[in-house]
């Protein structure tokens, strides 16, 4: 609960290796999590330091993963993973004009190479774009 920050919509989150990083949220993420603390108030074990609770109490990263898995399911996507995630983030934020720099940050990624891994199912679509953005063979 104390590594959230409403004031910077930023939270602490520790990540692989037990590398800690910043990780911003949007307007409707901190709406959500601002319904989610309100009900929260009011469930067993409310006082818990942890953010996410199940019916025994703090949730592990597994009850999480599994909380996650089964709303997935439900909305109609079998055999999904959190990991899944990370592909298309990485594609949108660098073909929304995003810096590498800044994406390894945010992933919490070390080498540029993790980057490579991530954007590459849409490296072709980005460039494409790119080129009819740019348009250099429309100049001559």
């Amino acid at each position: 609960m104390a590594d959230i920050d409403f004031e910077l919509n930023v939270v602490l989150v520790v990540g692989k290796g037990a590398r800690p990083r910043a990780c911003p949220f949007g307007r409707k993420t901190a709406q959500a999590l601002d319904r989610y603390l309100r009900a929260r108030s009011n469930w067993r074990n409310s006082e818990a330091s942890a953010l996410w609770l199940g019916q025994s109490g703090p949730m592990t990263d597994s009850g999480i993963a599994q909380a996650v898995r089964e709303r997935a399911v439900l909305a109609g996507f079998d055999d999904f993973h959190l990991h899944e995630f990370r592909q298309p983030f990485a594609h949108t934020w660098l073909a929304a004009g995003g810096q590498e720099n800044d994406l390894m940050r945010l992933a919490g990624w070390k080498s540029r190479q993790m980057v490579g891994r991530y954007a590459a199912s849409a490296d072709y679509e980005r460039a494409r774009d790119a080129h009819q953005r740019m348009r250099l063979g429309d100049r001559f």
